[in-house]
């Protein structure tokens, strides 16, 4: 039947008068004094006196310095005490000395003992007690130790209470298969270890060994290793062992073994039901009693796991499965339970559940039983479970923990913020282990009221004043010890107000440079603020977020934009605000980088893409070499079109941008065609290539970039020619010449990269050059690629080596090479590059062609005192073989050229030219007639 019994305010004697009822655990003696240690503490000495304003640094120091009635407080300092703590002084009976560990957040206890790595023969526990007296240890965790984690020797009126034991770690110095995490040996007496929590890794659990007698085990959650026994009594006579839950992998759950008679084994769990075998095959037992310890022995209220090949009792040599048979054999073990074990799922194997035989069926009177369990908590009746139990009540649980009536208890408020006077309600909500119509919740709403008490959830409060509270709830069944606490969310209580949006727009570098970060956390009301809003004001979606206060916005064009923040408070109000932004392009400087390869369709790993590129399809190409905090504002990128299956070209343009009407790469079928684009970035840092007809596969190389705030600044000189292989020799195969950049043609010594027109001519065979700087390793890239017989240009932003030269390098046959530099960045430069929206300049087949020695003049239409532009320049519907040569306007035509093409094929080349005063440059056709078309990417100022 279930009857309802009053906790038993102290231990009950057992009748066997063995061991003092419930082996109260020693109660902390008022101290005298408290010597202190923290080894956080930047005034921590062990010299001192161990006081609060200068603790000692290591516990030992502590220790050794405590005498009777004297508490050693041990703060969670850094966590760690890299030491093996050894006491040496005694207390006395009504003075003991306390080791007691202050917890840290979240319950963090202080940690002693070395590690194993670092760990002697000397140091090889964690706490050892030898022969020593009145010492109990509170609140401590130790490290996972070479030998045993305690060593308690000769040692009586030892207490071990509420510590995290971990033994046995493993590897070279890994403690031996079976030996204990807390070990009692020698003439040790009346050693009560107690509401420890014991895990392991290769080792057993508790061990007490000969010559050890009134040894208390009580209420211990103990994990052992998978051949090594929970708990080990061997000729130890009178231990008690009592509520503990003990799990094993393939051993002896509990072992009475040699002559350890008149024990007491009572109110366990025993649990070695882990499927684990031993290399002999053998299984695990329950309980293991020998021959010279079954006199004056009670076992009995214990629950053993159900593991059908093993037995759960071997008695004076003889195993028993069932305890039906065990106590007709014995009389032992009459309300031993044999069941699958439920435990609470959040208990880490701890806790029965309502629905296990363990709940309300043990000795209450047992020796060593304890008031409250392993975490502390009180003992409660189950409502709905039979008190199966004996002794002064009958609804205690066995093992270590108690089933709580209450295991967690929320409370909401709605609404938790608004203007007084404030409505709110509160609900609270508990996890509850049984039904109990007597429960009640007690609300206190923390604003000076009185508390609520009620049989409802669900209750209504006024704040009737401004402030900020913290209810406190309540829960509790028809027990009292039931009593369980929970804090609501605080209360914002505001005065009176309006809804008032602020928006606050700021470039944002992150998200490309035309990328602006909105902020609206600044926004008012006395109610929550839970909607909000923002038009880009540029045609792009809405974007709408509940209680998001930070977006961010990639602009895909440079230019005015009216941004509208709408916001909605929890009252149902809503207010909006607008700002002004201007999106426009910085001025960047370049910092060139070791040419790598970003993209390779031919190659699978190479940019996530293993295909051709399709006609109208896109890619987006990731600067995934640069480190992470760079965030690139434009690129420098070679971009090749290899084997395209028809005439077409790509496009490259910010990502999240609008493809623009201008062409970069422009190639026939089956040519391998690159050029080099200025391209600024988009959304994630990243461009988008484009594939206009048939299909290719695109490969681009990072040459460089440009960055607001960072970099070098750019010169541009005369274009002037400084390389022509054609007045020595061509460059043979697998072969490099080199050029000297600084100090030549208008190139300063102390520039860092070059601009340079390379051009192949008069080759033999297909191939490739690529430039680099010279002295260092050669990238796996290419610059320029050419057929037989082809005169080809491209240009190139190349570093320049230390000693102030370029390499170029030719992959196959004989060619020669042509290099015309252009401008250079540097110190010594003095204008920084401003990207723009790909204009198109010039188009002469919307005029006429331009004739042969005909000179072009071209406005870019860029502010006044521009120094330079970047563009790409393209012939096409040339009547016969030639090049172009660009310059600025106003200054004598160079001898050097742009663009190189054959008749009749569509030919584009990067330009990067000086401006004339007026912001124009010259195109030079040297033979025939050739359309030609221009287009602006940028231009530098200063």
């Amino acid at each position: 039947m279930r009857r309802r019994r009053q906790l038993a305010a102290a231990l009950v004697v057992a009748s066997t008068g063995l061991v003092s009822a419930g082996a109260t655990l020693p109660a902390m003696a008022e101290a005298a004094t408290t010597l202190y240690v923290d080894n956080s503490s930047a005034d921590c000495t062990d010299t001192g006196v161990g006081s609060q304003g200068q603790p000692y640094c290591s516990v030992q120091a502590g220790v050794d310095a405590a005498k009777a009635g004297q508490t050693v407080s041990v703060a969670y300092g850094k966590g760690d005490y890299d030491e093996q703590v050894t006491v040496h002084s005694s207390g006395e009976s009504s003075k003991p000395i306390v080791l007691q560990g202050r917890l840290g957040g979240d319950r963090m206890y202080p940690s002693i003992g070395r590690y194993i790595v670092d760990a002697t023969a000397a140091t090889s526990r964690g706490l050892v007690l030898d022969h020593v007296h009145d010492v109990t240890v509170r609140d401590f965790e130790t490290v996972f130790t070479v030998a045993e984690s305690v060593l308690v020797k000769d040692s009586s009126h030892i207490t071990l209470d509420g510590n995290r034991l971990w033994g046995g770690g493993n590897g070279s110095k890994a403690v031996p298969s079976g030996a204990g995490t807390v070990r009692v040996t020698g003439a040790s007496a009346d050693v009560v270890i107690s509401r420890n929590t014991i895990g392991v890794g290769n080792g057993g659990g508790i061990r007490i060994e000969a010559g050890v007698t009134g040894a208390v085990v009580t209420t211990n959650r103990v994990r052992a290793g998978r051949a090594a026994t929970g708990v080990a009594v061997t000729d130890a006579p009178g231990t008690v062992v009592t509520s503990n839950t003990v799990t094993t992998g393939n051993a002896t759950g509990i072992a009475l073994a040699g002559a350890s008679d008149h024990a007491v084994v009572e109110n366990n769990i025993v649990d070695n039901d882990t499927g684990f075998t031993s290399p002999d095959g053998s299984s695990p037992i329950g309980l293991a009693v020998s021959a010279a310890s079954v006199t004056g022995t009670k076992a009995d209220f214990n629950s053993y796991s159900p593991r059908p090949a093993s037995a759960a009792y071997s008695w004076a040599g003889a195993t028993y499965q069932q305890p039906a048979e065990f106590a007709t054999a014995t009389g032992q073990g009459r309300h031993d339970l044999r069941e699958r074990l439920n435990f609470d799922a959040d208990s880490i194997e701890t806790v029965p559940t309502a629905t296990s035989g363990s709940t309300d069926s043990a000795d209450a009177g047992a020796p060593g039983e304890l008031t409250t369990d392993l975490y502390g908590h009180p003992r409660v009746d189950d409502l709905e479970a039979t008190d199966a139990g004996a002794g002064p009540v009958g609804y205690y649980d066995r093992g270590a923990a108690e089933l709580q009536e209450f295991r967690d208890l929320s409370v909401s408020t709605s609404p938790d913020t608004g203007p007084y006077p404030l409505p709110v309600t509160l609900t609270a909500k508990a996890t509850q282990s049984w039904a109990d119509p007597a429960t009640t919740y007690t609300f206190d709403f923390g604003d000076g009221s009185d508390p609520l008490v009620s049989k409802d959830p669900v209750v209504h409060h006024v704040y009737r004043k401004a402030g900020t509270y913290y209810p406190r709830i309540k829960v509790q069944g028809a027990d009292p010890n039931t009593l369980f606490t929970g804090w609501a969310y605080q209360v914002t209580v505001n005065e009176p107000g309006d809804l008032v949006p602020v928006l606050k727009a700021d470039p944002d570098g992150g998200d490309g440079p035309l990328g602006y970060a909105f902020d609206l956390s600044a926004s008012s009301s006395p109610w929550n603020i839970t909607d909000y809003v923002l038009d880009f004001g540029d045609g792009s979606p809405k974007e709408s977020y509940y209680r998001q206060t930070k977006f961010r916005h990639a602009y895909a064009h440079p230019g005015n934009y009216t941004v509208t923040a709408t916001v909605k408070d929890e009252s149902g109000r809503t207010a909006t605000a607008q700002q002004a932004v201007h999106a426009a392009y910085g001025k960047l400087g370049y910092t060139p980088t070791t040419p790598q390869r970003i993209l390779d369709t031919r190659t699978p790993d190479m940019g996530g893409r293993s295909r051709r590129l399709g006609p109208g399809q896109s890619i987006t190409v990731y600067a995934s070499s640069l480190a992470p905090q760079v965030h690139p504002d434009a690129l420098v990128l070679n971009v090749t079109a290899v084997n395209p299956s028809q005439s077409g070209y790509l496009s490259v343009y910010p990502e999240g941008g609008n493809r623009p009407a201008t062409s970069n790469v422009n190639f026939t079928a089956r040519q391998t065609v690159p050029n080099l684009v200025t391209v600024p970035t988009g959304q994630s840092d990243a461009v988008t290539v484009y594939n206009f007809s048939g299909d290719t596969d695109v490969v681009v190389d990072l040459m460089g970039y440009y960055q607001q705030g960072g970099g070098s600044r750019f010169g541009a000189v005369a274009p002037s020619r400084v390389l022509d292989t054609r007045k020595s020799k061509a460059v043979g195969p697998d072969a490099s010449t080199s050029v000297q950049v600084r100090g030549v043609g208008g190139v300063p010594a102390d520039a860092t990269a070059v601009v340079l027109n390379l051009t192949s001519t008069g080759s033999d065979a297909g191939g490739y050059l690529t430039a680099y700087a010279n002295g260092t390793t050669r990238p796996g890239t290419s610059n320029l690629n050419f057929t037989a017989g082809q005169t080809v240009a491209n240009q190139v932003v190349v570093p320049i080596g230390a000693d102030g030269k370029v390499a170029v390098y030719n992959h196959t046959g004989h060619t020669h090479v042509v290099a015309d530099v252009f401008g250079y960045y540097g110190p010594s430069g003095s204008s920084l590059f401003t990207p723009v929206v790909p204009t198109r300049l010039v188009d002469t087949r919307q005029s006429s062609a331009l004739g042969q020695g005909g000179v072009l003049k071209v406005n870019t239409g860029v502010p006044a005192g521009a120094t330079g532009a970047v563009l790409n320049v393209t012939d096409t519907a040339s009547t016969v073989p030639g090049y172009l040569t660009v310059w600025a306007d106003g200054a004598s035509k160079p001898g050097t050229s742009n663009v190189n093409f054959p008749a009749g094929k569509t030919v584009p080349n990067h330009v990067t030219t000086p401006l004339g005063a007026n912001g124009a440059f010259d195109v030079y056709n040297f033979m025939g007639r050739s359309q030609v078309v221009a287009d602006l990417f940028g231009y530098f100022a200063k």
